[in-house]
């Protein structure tokens, strides 16, 4: 993505045959004589473009597109900050927050180099911002621009416009949402012909995945085999399993009946349409996500779509009973510990993308990065850990926090009805009613 946004701003053209580094890795596809174009979706390309500019460069530099994904993902937590704001406490919003941002691939992935994920983040992000102020304008708009940085969440967009339009009883919703990410798919298709030359979908390397989604036979993905192992190696696998860099995940599944029953409709909708997703991502592609990074890549977007309901989780479950969250805990500070440390090691050993060769599923690279960290790197990572967990560790008794949240989920009614938590409807305050002016002078008198 980063080679077309340099060449746009030096060039002012889509073609990247000065760039040669780029002609070996099959990203690129020829369209004649000294002329390549790059396969990768328009939404990151265009992303990194104001940051070529500022830069200026006269040649090509990665530095701009690296601050551009670094921009990316700081500008998504900010929105999904903003988001739990609207139907979790502040420390909690703070906390799940900072989990995914610095102890997710969220940090050192998708903000060390200009990777899809964190350009799509960022609209999945302003979507769900805009679906928890009841705005479907803005929502629509965000998922037009994840389009544009990654066509599949079109799937995520249908299944909260039905999901919201179902729930409310109005076709706002799925008109809203479906005719702005309509329009996100327009704009896309355009950069296609303007970029390929051809009215076309999937262009380059991209074009085989259809194929392979469907087809068992050589290269195919569409083998039962093939399905379960994606999926098992996409959660457990140690080389860029979810479960395996971010464990204290595992102590959130267990509150998520509870969270589900108060949750609006767009939260379980996002994380419905965040399930499809990665069914149709792992369904033309390997697991893997690639090499030459720390941790997973793949699950990045699906995880963000669950974060409204994990966070409920948390207050639901997890901060109630004491050794889940003494276990939960423990097992953030340690995914804070060994990203902060994967974000600052050699990438060069950690895959085929740096000429190391392949890794194997079963590979766990928490022992590569240690052994190939900088000298004190172990110690800032623990330091860093610390200062992470001072500011968003919830400074509030388990006791009250419980008695908070059973009170807030009496008060929350679920799916359609206007109450649910989240819903931007039924939310004020259902506490003591004020004192009628008898009431009050009777008290003066006292």
């Amino acid at each position: 993505m980063a080679y077309p946004a340099w060449t746009l701003v030096h060039d002012h053209s889509l073609n990247i045959f000065s760039i040669t580094t780029l002609t070996t890795t099959g990203w690129a596809e020829p369209r004649g004589p000294g002329q390549l174009h790059s396969d990768r979706f328009p939404g990151s390309i265009f992303w990194a473009v104001p940051f070529y500019a500022i830069y200026h460069l006269k040649t090509f530099s990665i530095v701009p597109g690296t601050i551009s994904a670094v921009w990316a993902c700081a500008l998504a937590m900010f929105f999904i900050y903003r988001t739990l704001l609207n139907f979790t406490k502040r420390e909690t919003a703070l906390g799940a927050t900072l989990l995914m941002a610095f102890a997710t691939s969220a940090w050192a992935t998708a903000s060390d180099a200009l990777w899809t994920e964190g350009p799509t983040m960022l609209a999945i992000s302003i979507a769900m911002w805009g679906l928890s102020k009841n705005s479907y304008v803005l929502a629509g708009v965000g998922y037009a621009l994840a389009l544009l940085c990654r066509p599949h969440t079109a799937v995520i967009a249908a299944v909260v416009g039905i999901w919201e339009s179902i729930a409310r009883k109005s076709i706002k919703p799925v008109l809203t949402i479906g005719s702005l990410t309509g329009l996100g798919l327009v704009l896309y298709l355009v950069y296609n012909r303007i970029n390929s030359g051809r009215w076309i979908l999937f262009y380059g390397t991209y074009g085989d995945r259809i194929g392979a989604a469907t087809g068992s036979g050589a290269g195919g993905q569409a083998k039962a085999s093939l399905w379960i192992t994606d999926y098992i190696y996409t959660f457990f696998a140690p080389l860029h399993g979810l479960f395996i860099y971010s464990p204290f995940l595992l102590l959130l599944l267990p509150g998520l009946f509870k969270a589900w029953k108060i949750a609006a409709p767009w939260m379980r909708s996002s994380a419905i349409g965040g399930i499809l997703y990665l069914l149709v991502q792992l369904a033309g592609n390997t697991w893997t996500g690639g090499d030459g990074f720390f941790g997973y890549r793949l699950i990045l977007v699906p995880l963000l779509t669950w974060i409204p309901l994990l966070a409920l989780s948390w207050e639901q479950w997890t901060s109630t009973v004491t050794w889940a969250r003494r276990a939960f805990g423990t097992l953030a500070a340690i995914s804070l510990w060994w990203f902060a440390v994967g974000s600052i090691s050699n990438n060069d050993k950690l895959g085929a993308l740096d000429g190391v060769g392949i890794r194997n599923w079963n590979e766990w690279q928490v022992p590569i990065i240690i052994r190939t960290a900088p000298p004190g790197a172990w110690l800032l990572a623990a330091i860093f850990v610390g200062v992470v967990g001072w500011f968003g560790w919830p400074k509030l008794s388990p006791t009250l926090s419980s008695v908070t949240h059973s009170s807030a989920k009496n008060q929350s009614k679920p799916d359609s009805q206007p109450g649910s938590i989240g819903s931007g409807k039924g939310q004020q305050s259902q506490g003591r009613k004020p004192l009628t002016k008898a009431e009050i002078r009777a008290r003066k008198k006292r």
